[in-house]
């Protein structure tokens, strides 16, 4: 049991620690966040949360990822960029076999009245983020990057308001003020592991990708927006037709953000504003009604 805690919490740290080197400047042109992946692949390995099938297709996406960057023909820039799509939603949603990621937390009732919370270390997922926010994304890594959030601001303060508001008008979830002991556990794994991940996709390969082939349109931007988080709605259709709405509503806002400051970042500290306030302040993750 302890060697199966080491295991996990080696591959957390050194996933975490990959994610943060995304953000970190190449040292003599070597990037930080590429070797720190493989190190985190490597305790994963040694750990059993990956074998060899999961490690090719992570390969296979970094390949499509770094071919579809550097390709300068009209035919196979899409064509690449619709297999990033399908490979990276296949590893995020756990479909592409090679992977048993570990569990962090299991059966842990947060709210009164809610379904009880599972939480595991996606390794998949947290992969995907990482090559997907370093091919798509291009981080902050000098100040006048994160300067040019301050537009964004506004935006990044409002949209927790209003989606808390709209879950809690609807029902969904009630006043629950709480600060339980795997807060901290939760709450960075959603920010580094979940957020980076889902607004690298939603906002940087999709609204991004919509921006780029509608650029010079007059409702380019709307279309791109929209769509995005149309599709980041849906893919919470698990909560229901409330939370499909209030996902939309909330990707329409991260959408916003990261399209005012043309920074990514302002669509993830947003993204993972709202995700902690609700867990915090309001039922987590939904009422359950009889």
């Amino acid at each position: 049991m302890g060697e199966l805690a080491g295991s996990i919490a080696a591959t957390y740290w050194l996933l975490a620690l990959a994610v943060i080197a995304l953000w970190c400047p190449p040292w003599r042109g070597v990037a930080a966040w590429p070797v720190c992946l493989v190190m985190a692949l490597g305790a994963a390995w040694l750990g059993g949360f990956v074998a060899l099938p999961g490690v090719m297709a992570l390969v296979l996406l970094a390949v499509l990822c770094h071919l579809r960057q550097h390709s300068t023909s009209s035919v196979a820039r899409p064509l690449l960029l619709a297999a990033v799509i399908v490979l990276a939603l296949g590893l995020a949603l756990h479909k592409v076999p090679g992977f048993a990621n570990p569990l962090l937390l299991q059966g842990v009732q947060v709210s009164p009245g809610a379904a009880s919370v599972t939480q595991y270390l996606n390794v998949d997922k947290a992969a995907v983020g990482i090559l997907l926010c370093a091919y798509f994304c291009a981080p902050a890594r000098r100040r006048a990057d994160w300067r040019a959030l301050r537009p964004a601001w506004p935006l990044m303060l409002a949209t927790p308001v209003v989606v808390l508001a709209g879950a809690l008008l609807s029902g969904t979830v009630a006043v629950d003020p709480k600060l339980p002991p795997f807060t901290p556990v939760f709450l960075v794994t959603n920010l580094l592991f979940t957020c980076v991940a889902e607004e690298a996709f939603f906002r940087g390969v999709i609204q991004g990708g919509l921006l780029n082939a509608l650029a010079g349109k007059r409702h380019g931007p709307a279309v791109a927006i929209g769509v995005a988080s149309v599709l980041f709605g849906i893919a919470h259709a698990g909560g229901g037709v409330a939370m499909i709405v209030l996902a939309t509503l909330a990707g329409v806002g991260y959408g916003l953000a990261a399209w005012r400051s043309g920074r990514i970042e302002a669509a993830i500290l947003t993204h993972f504003l709202v995700n902690a306030l609700r867990f915090l302040l309001v039922t987590y993750p939904l009422l359950v009604h009889a």
